[in-house]
């Protein structure tokens, strides 16, 4: 055993000696905090609005600004329970429910609301005459609701994402119907007519879109959730008017896959992120030129640093904001990092009691960002809230002792030990591992015999190849994860 030398000529094991070095530096951190003012990193996340079961609850979207007031869409109950559009001051005061859908008119929305003039357009994923969702405008003060289309599978189904509005035209994408029952691309005018089926995915050019389309020279981007050579999804280019369509990049678990958020293009170079794939098949960073060469994976979700992103990036200076799911400590956290894959800042983890797993996207104004949380909050179906980014170093929380977690052999033919030490747990606790292919398919949950010391891990029969574990307690919160290899 490595062993340290104290000053008065005591011992110490190695990995003792640094747990000790790392408390003395946390107890440090504690008092500057303390110095700084307690109040210092709440101040600068703030939930300006907490969502509760009468006036709209579970957004999945993000947030349009125009003024002082910030429009949005809850996917959940409302007055007849299919979710509600509604408008709130940046100070948090003054919510309105605008809007409340009824099934028949629309319901579940998600995306976001575009302005134009006097007019909000948006998309439901369902509902309408033919359960297959619409497209919808209304009044900024909720009057003048108006189905400029409902969808009825031959024409399209379920549109996630948001429109687009190019010369009084509307472009957004379906995530099945059209042609092919892979969904599409489509356009209308803002009055309702004119709708024009533009493109059907096949699965082999892609498949499924979940989120938005994107302009830039006279072309639209986007990226598909399925489909393309390895049924991961793709990015992809197409006239406005239909033609020169072009699979640009197809996606896989190694590289990324599975995106449901938007691209976002600056100069020739388009940034995104992936819900799946990556090196631990929590989704990753991506960069790609516009003409699908040089693509970059800048960054792998591992967990701590994000996880399952929904959204897209916003742009200021040289660095993008992002969110991701389940990141952070398991609840979604808020990040930055920049444009050439350097830099990057976990801004703030959520709680669950001041909001948990984001779906959208960022909103800024000036530096501040405005957002959205699907559930936690006061009453546990999510909150709207505002962060601002000049102190995105005091905002975390502080630092948690150490985790230490080994699997061993590894690589291994099948048979695995965990030994993992844990400050925060005691034996006894129901403390279980996940294991998941790179599919992202639960292949064993075991409740471990012991909070800290030595399990058996048992893979004999599964295939050989890359596997993830994940370590959580019983109440869902994770200890750590990682990799590991099985071998024939």
């Amino acid at each position: 055993m490595n062993l340290l030398y104290g000053l008065s000529g005591e011992k110490y094991p190695l990995y003792l000696f640094y747990y000790i070095c790392y408390m003395k530096k946390y107890c440090l951190l504690f008092f500057v905090w303390l110095c700084l003012g307690i109040g210092k990193g709440k101040a600068q996340y703030t939930v300006l609005h907490n969502f509760d079961t009468s006036t709209g609850c579970n957004p999945a979207g993000s947030l349009n600004l125009s003024g002082n007031l910030l429009y949005g869409m809850t996917s959940k109950i409302g007055k007849y329970f299919y979710g509600s559009i509604f408008s709130i001051d940046t100070s948090g005061s003054g919510y309105t429910d605008l809007f409340d859908f009824n099934l028949t008119n629309g319901a579940e929305p998600h995306g976001s609301l575009i302005l134009s003039g006097n007019k909000l357009y948006g998309t439901a994923p369902a509902g309408g005459i033919n359960n297959w969702g619409c497209i919808f405008s209304l009044n900024l003060d909720g009057s003048g609701y108006k189905q400029l289309l409902r969808f009825n599978d031959t024409n399209g189904e379920n549109p996630y994402g948001s429109l687009l509005l190019i010369r009084q035209k509307l472009y957004g994408m379906s995530s099945g119907g059209g042609a092919n029952g892979w969904g599409n691309i489509f356009c209308i005018d803002t009055t309702g007519r004119g709708y024009k089926d533009v493109f059907d995915f096949d699965g082999s050019n892609g498949g499924s879109p979940w989120g938005s389309l994107t302009l830039s020279g006279g072309k639209l981007y986007g990226m598909t959730e399925e489909g393309g050579s390895y049924l991961q999804g793709c990015i992809f280019s197409i006239d406005t008017n239909g033609s020169g369509y072009s699979d640009i990049k197809d996606l896989d678990v190694i590289s990324g896959d599975q995106p449901h958020g938007d691209l976002l293009i600056s100069g020739n170079k388009m940034y995104g992120m992936t819900s799946w794939g990556g090196f631990y098949n929590l989704g990753c960073v991506f960069s790609i030129n516009t003409d699908g060469t040089e693509y970059k994976d800048m960054l792998d979700f591992d967990g701590p640093n994000g996880k399952y992103s929904q959204g897209s990036f916003i742009l200021s200076g040289k660095s993008l904001y992002g969110m991701t799911q389940f990141g952070g400590n398991s609840n979604g956290n808020i990040f930055s990092i920049d444009t050439d894959g350097s830099g990057y800042k976990d801004i703030y983890n959520l709680r669950g009691t001041d909001g948990a797993h984001p779906y959208g996207s960022l909103t800024p104004s000036g530096n501040v960002l405005y957002g959205m949380a699907y559930t936690g909050g006061d009453n546990g179906v999510g909150v709207l809230f505002k962060i601002d980014t000049n102190a995105a170093t005091s905002i975390n929380d502080l630092p948690t002792p150490p985790t230490s977690i080994t699997l061993y052999p590894n690589p291994s033919t099948g048979i695995f030990t965990i030994a993992f030490n844990h400050p925060e747990l005691v034996s006894g606790s129901q403390t279980s591992i996940e294991i998941y292919n790179v599919l992202g398919e639960r292949v064993l949950t075991e409740t471990l015999r012991s909070a800290q010391g030595d399990n058996l891990i048992n893979l004999i029969g599964q295939p050989s190849g890359v596997y993830f574990y994940r370590v959580v307690k019983e109440n869902g919160e994770l200890i750590g994860e990682g990799k590991i290899i099985v071998t024939k």
